[in-house]
């Protein structure tokens, strides 16, 4: 079983011969449950980043896979609602991403770094990449206090 800062993640590894392995999911209801009303799974990608997991609308917990130039960085968890922001040291990429969830319901990408870029003579050097990416509206979340419905008689 696979851990990442001492949780478990959902996939089980073992290997039958020899360089031959058997990837089998765990089951987790409360972490793989899209069959369930609360957890919703999204995917997306803009330009040398790609996003996807899913969202549990009643807590807000995400489990989420990034990958950066299609190399798959590992399942990361955090919560939609606090700030959930992965630092980039990488040869080709510096910088920063982190998800968000807006007053609108709405999964935003935030992207502040900079991405090596190669000339045609072989040179090259690093680009400012910012960019608030849209990734899905999750509507079963109330954000705003202020659109929950009135208590008052």
């Amino acid at each position: 079983m696979f851990h990442n800062e001492g949780k478990a993640l959902l996939v089980q590894r073992t290997e039958t011969d020899d360089g031959v392995y058997k990837i089998g999911q765990i089951e987790n209801p409360t972490v793989c449950g899209y069959r369930g009303k609360t957890r919703m799974p999204f995917s997306s990608s803009a330009g040398i980043f790609a996003v996807s997991g899913s969202i549990n609308t009643a807590t807000l917990e995400m489990d989420v896979v990034l990958e950066v130039y299609g190399m798959n960085l590992g399942s990361l968890h955090g919560y939609a609602n606090r700030p959930f922001k992965i630092d980039l040291d990488l040869s080709m990429v510096k910088g920063s991403v982190g998800l968000r969830l807006t007053g609108l319901d709405e999964l935003l990408l935030d992207i502040d770094t900079k991405v090596f870029q190669v000339a045609d003579d072989g040179s090259g050097k690093f680009i400012e990449y910012k960019k608030a990416h849209f990734i899905q509206d999750i509507p079963d979340v109330r954000c705003a206090p202020w659109l929950s419905p009135s208590s008052d008689n």
